[in-house]
Order: structure tokens, then sequence, then C-alpha cells
């Protein structure tokens, strides 16, 4: 065998019998076969096959009836050995992506500064004949994606600073000192609430930056106002309020009628030994910070945990408002505001003691994120 088909046949890797120059073919059937079929497509293996039988002397036809391909693709695999050198495929080229570098460090720093931008206004400001799905799979490519706007309060610089001084305060509590804690809270169920979600860009770690959160806002929409409480595993009255509250209906509807009979049944709790220890929570709300509100609660011996502003997250029974919600636009759907009372009152009704402890369980993680987030929002 000459030089160059040496050459060639090591080019593909074959191996050398160490007579008379001949190879190793490996896979090589010597009896004829009936009938050649066309293959989709030729692997390196077959293409070195055809050509380490050339270089050991075989004829295009020998080989297509060998291998059982047809003598074209025979003769087209070692013209193309012979042109190329090798048995590899050529690189493909492909086509040039239509944003380069550049145009997605500016994608990046756009939406960075533009959360809510839309697909049209990116485009119009990379200024780049490019279709909206292009737009959107770069920006996916750089980590980020569409995610709708978490609803948080409004925080301001002396809110961070005493979320950040409550959950130093606090974070070391165990499970057992927060189960003495009164939990309350105001929350107001809408009906036939419609979507006002707000989308933005971000990556999944950004979920809870501010520039990615949506302000909460009164609504004008027809609701009902309760209030409930719990302590520990123990679930306490809900209370469904009559029109618009101040300090003094709070205290007559509320205060008088369900509080104060619900924390003189905890005091004697067979797991709450002492009086001094029971506090409940409330928020800054006028009607909770009065005077005449503040008197009723001094009057009663019943001591407030200090709150800091601005911080649902903080308060488990939040996630008790979360859940109601989701059952009763999950399960019930109502249409009138009777039918919407109902619901409340069934999903506060089904509300379990292993539920309660749950969010006992994760405050230590919500006084941490806290902290780690220097008395920012967190993902509660």
């Amino acid at each position: 065998m000459d030089t160059k088909r040496m050459d060639h046949a090591q080019s593909c890797n074959l191996l050398p019998l160490g007579v008379n120059n001949q190879f190793l073919i490996l896979g090589v059937v010597g009896t004829h076969l009936s009938s050649i079929v066309m293959p989709e497509y030729l692997g390196l293996e077959q293409r070195s096959q055809i050509v380490g039988m050339w270089n050991a002397g075989l004829s295009i036809r020998q080989i297509s009836m060998q291998v059982a391909i047809p003598k074209s693709t025979v003769y087209d695999t070692i013209r193309r050995f012979r042109e190329r050198g090798t048995c590899a495929n050529q690189p493909k080229s492909g086509r040039p992506k239509i944003l380069n570098n550049e145009d997605r460090q500016g994608l990046d720093r756009f939406i960075s500064e533009n959360r809510r931008a839309n697909l049209r206004e990116i485009k119009d400001a990379i200024a780049k004949e490019v279709s909206p799905r292009t737009i959107s799979k770069a920006i996916h490519d750089l980590g980020k994606r569409s995610c709708i706007a978490p609803k948080k309060p409004y925080l301001r610089a002396l809110d961070f600073e005493r979320r950040l001084a409550f959950a130093n305060q606090f974070g070391h509590w165990t499970i057992q000192q927060w189960a003495r804690i009164i939990w309350t809270d105001e929350s107001s169920f809408e009906l036939g609430k419609k979507s006002d979600r707000v989308r933005v860009w971000r990556t999944t770690q950004e979920k809870h930056m501010l520039e990615n959160l949506q302000v909460n806002h009164r609504s004008g929409r027809r609701s009902i106002m309760v209030w409930g409480a719990f302590i520990g595993r123990t679930k306490g009255p809900l209370v469904f309020l009559d029109g618009n509250q101040t300090a003094e209906s709070f205290i007559q509807q509320v205060y008088e009628p369900h509080l104060r009979p619900f924390y003189d049944y905890m005091v004697d709790a067979p797991y709450i030994r002492t009086r001094e220890r029971i506090a409940m929570m409330e928020d800054g709300a006028p009607i909770h910070t009065a005077r005449i509100s503040n008197e009723w609660r001094a009057r009663n011996r019943i001591d407030k945990l200090p709150w800091p502003a601005h911080s649902p997250d903080l308060n488990p029974i939040e996630n008790v408002w979360k859940t109601i919600k989701t059952r009763v636009s999950k399960h019930h759907q109502p249409h009138t505001m009777d039918e919407l009372r109902a619901a409340i009152q069934t999903a506060w009704n089904e509300l379990s003691p292993p539920f309660f402890d749950k969010l006992l369980l994760g405050m230590h993680d919500r006084m941490q994120a806290v902290i780690s987030a220097n008395g920012g929002p967190t993902r509660w």
C-alpha cells in the first residue's frame, strides 16, 4: 500500500495488522448481502470503515456489497476523505447571533434599570430589528424572567432600622416563647376581586428587591372586614366587623366581647403558667394605638408586644389570611356577600392545630430573614 493511503488510514484511527500493510477493519461482514439499504446518515465509524476498506485495496463495488451501502454513497465518502484528509465532519459555521455580547450587556443594563418594561419597550431601547421572541430568549439566557411583583408595604429608612432592631431582639426566642403571644390582625376579603398583577423582569434571587415589589393600595370594591386571633396551637374567635372602625367601636366589637374572654381563658390554660408572660400582638393601626385603646389594655392588664410598623411579614397570622383566601377562591367561589361570609367562616373552622404549629416553627426563620435583609422585605 502506498504512503498516502497509509497516512489516510492513520488519520481515521484504523489498526494495522502488521502484515503487508493490511488493516483491521472492525465490523466488516464478509458475506454478500441480498439487498442494500440507503442509510439516513453515515456516522464517523461507518465513514472510517469505508475509508479503511478502500485503503486496504477493496474496490468501491466490494465495499458497497460488504457494508450494504450504495456505491454512490461509498464513492462520495471516499471523495470527501481525499479532499479533506479526514473522516470527521467539517465544522459548521451556522448563522451568527442577532444580538452580540455588547447588545446583551446593554439589554441586561436596561432591564435592570427598567424592571417593568414590556418587550416592545425593550425592543425600542436596544434599537435593533429583532422579534419579541428573540428578546425574550436573550433575557432568559441572562437568568431573568418575567415574574409577578409581590405586594409589600412601602418601607422608609426608619422602618428598616426598627424591623432590624426587632429581629435582633427576638431572634433568639424559642417556640415556647412565641407560643405565649396572642397573634391578632384584621383582614379584608373582597367579593369578585380582579387581578391587578404587575410583572417585572428579575432573577430568582432578586424577588424581594424593592424595585421588584408592588406597593399595596386600598381598594373600593365590596369587602368584608374580619378580626381573628390565635395563640400557640389554639384558635381564637373570628369576628366580622361592622362598617368603618373607630377605636371606640373596636373596643365594643372586639376587645370587650372577644379579646377579654379569650385572654382570660388562655391565662388559665394548663400549658401557660405565668400570666405576665402572655402578651398580644397588634400592628400600628390607629384603632390599636389610640389613647382609649391603650387605656383599655392597661386597665385589663394585657401586655402588648412592641411591633415595628409596616411588618405584616413578621406576623404569622398573615399566613392564616392567605390560606383562607386561597380556600375561599378555590373551593367556594362566592357570588354574594352572604356566600362570602359563610365561606370565610368555613375556611376558618377548617384550620387545625398542626397548621398553627407550623406557623410558629417558622418564626425563627422570619427573624433571620429580616436580619439577612438588613431590615428589608422578606419572602413572607
